[in-house]
């Protein structure tokens, strides 16, 4: 539930809720129940919020979607992080040529954020929306930790020390240094790591308590090397491959942003894959080069 005593974090639920439907409107109620506040409350906020013209009101319906004035405020925020209209630019591109959904995200404190969208997934297990947010446990986000530093890289292994055997904690380290060498990130597409993926999203409101990491951490146990890492295309199994990932550096060797491929049509082979992760690798670094970014010359974790 939302922290009814923080007018801030309220704000935020509405709009983060929103802005994760951007196409739909929501009654008062709906509202009020996605983000865990009472009629009451919800009804003063939203009414704020639309007097400000952050929230539209259809009147007739009574429903409530995203605001005019959030529109130049992510305008603003387009201005300031100009990398993001080039990579949305360039992931249009890629999905109409590949015919399948891309979408990139990036770090959020330790949080991995979805912050644009492209391209129609030809399977829909792996439905994205903007705005989500994803905790950055392995094998999520491995793109930005591939490339990191050693006290992120750290971090990031010992989440997964204590839940996973010693062998397949081993494959993630190496993935690591696999990853930094081919250059990309493909996952496969088990039962096992379809639940962790969604699992680890919870509704607006709703916050990440003992149960939440207890199951996240039971799924991590459980992930096979497959699901962690494919070591090749030809390792391709029946269940195929989850999604490809590649970086998008800036200008200090930083992983800007982490291109991610998913909603691959049904028995893709191998060939096709692979032009998908070479396709996928000339697009983050065509947007690399227009950012006037860097690959970092880092020791390999």
């Amino acid at each position: 539930m939302a922290d009814q005593s923080n007018p801030t974090r309220r704000v935020l639920d509405v709009i983060n809720f929103l802005a994760a439907h951007p196409a739909e409107h929501f009654s008062l109620a709906e509202v009020a129940r996605q983000v865990g506040l009472s009629k009451g409350s919800a009804h003063r906020l939203l009414t704020t919020m639309s007097d400000a013209d952050f929230l539209s009101r259809d009147e007739k319906n009574k429903t409530y979607s995203l605001g005019m004035a959030l529109l130049a405020v992510g305008q603003s925020a387009l201005d300031k992080f100009r990398g993001l209209g080039i990579a949305r630019r360039e992931m249009v591109r890629l999905t109409q040529e590949l015919n399948v959904q891309c979408s990139a995200t990036a770090l959020a404190g330790e949080d991995l954020l979805i912050l644009a969208k492209e391209g129609v997934p030809q399977s829909h297990e792996d439905l994205n929306r903007v705005g989500e947010r994803r905790p950055l446990i392995p094998p999520m986000g491995i793109c930005h930790i591939a490339w990191g530093t050693g006290s992120v890289v750290t971090h990031y292994l010992a989440l997964a020390a204590q839940h996973m055997s010693g062998s397949r904690f081993v494959w993630l380290q190496e993935s690591l240094q696999l990853i930094r060498r081919r250059g990309f990130a493909m996952g496969g597409n088990g039962p096992h790591w379809r639940v962790l993926r969604a699992t680890t999203v919870l509704p607006i409101g709703r916050d990440r308590d003992t149960s939440y990491w207890a199951g996240i951490f039971d799924l991590i146990g459980q992930l096979t090397p497959n699901e962690i890492q494919l070591a090749g295309f030809d390792e391709i199994d029946v269940h195929g491959v989850a999604h490809l990932m590649a970086p998008v550096f800036s200008a200090d060797g930083k992983v800007a942003l982490q291109l991610v491929l998913s909603g691959f049509p049904p028995k893709l082979g191998a060939k096709k894959l692979e032009r998908y992760a070479e396709r996928l690798c000339a697009t983050a670094a065509s947007i690399t080069s227009e950012m006037n970014g860097r690959m970092p010359q880092i020791a390999p974790p």
